[in-house]
């Protein structure tokens, strides 16, 4: 499969853009918690110079790597026809859960191919969630952890983050993670229930949009 020419920053910029910022792209599988959960934790890093443009898809793996992929090429076409380089994405991720989905294999394949970064969370999203509160180091069910496990954080968890959120626990988050799959750290990775690589991507929007650090 042949890829798309590389946009270089430094090249055919016009003098009137606006202000260079990194972009990130980031299509996720559910619709609300994760684009709510990366808006919070955003927001509670304060002004980083980065855009990050968030998309919740309610589709399978693949049909989320791919759209990432499209949107991706969608992007460097406006960044050719304006000669404005600073529409394109820096960088292009994705998140997905395991589940029982059928084609996560073919996703993580084709993120692999198209150097789409794909943070899988086994068996879903919410584990990620759960880990700013408790560890976890034993196989659960999506189920259990929901209604369950992360309820008696979160009552009445719908799918939606409350305000009081604790998005300043995302380092405790990532070290949770860690102990439960020490040897979990690449994205494009299936990895064993129960494991998360969504600290990947916090720390790639807080690299990429500067040394700042909260």
């Amino acid at each position: 499969m042949s890829r798309p020419r590389r946009l270089k920053r430094d090249l055919s910029r016009r003098t009137n853009t606006r202000e260079a910022k990194p972009r990130v792209l980031v299509v996720c599988e559910g619709e609300r918690t994760e684009v709510e959960y990366l808006k919070g934790v955003i927001a509670f890093f304060g002004a980083l110079p980065v855009e990050v443009e968030t998309v919740g898809l309610g589709r399978d793996p693949l049909q989320v790597v791919q759209e990432a992929v499209d949107r991706r090429r969608e992007a460097r076409i406006d960044a050719r026809r304006a000669k404005d380089a600073n529409l394109a994405f820096d960088e292009v991720w994705c998140l997905v859960d395991v589940d029982e989905h059928t084609r996560l294999d073919q996703a993580l394949t084709l993120g692999r191919q198209e150097e789409i970064k794909v943070a899988v969370s086994n068996p879903c999203f919410e584990l990620w969630l759960l880990y700013h509160f408790q560890d976890l180091a034993s196989a659960i069910d999506r189920t259990v952890l929901s209604r369950e496990k992360l309820s008696k954080y979160l009552p009445g968890y719908d799918k939606h983050l409350p305000p009081g959120f604790p998005y300043s626990d995302h380092s405790k988050a990532r070290a949770r993670a860690l102990r439960a799959a020490p040897e979990h750290r690449e994205t494009c990775r299936k990895g064993p229930n129960p494991s998360t690589t969504v600290w990947l991507l916090i720390e790639a929007i807080r690299r990429v949009g500067g040394p700042k650090r909260r």
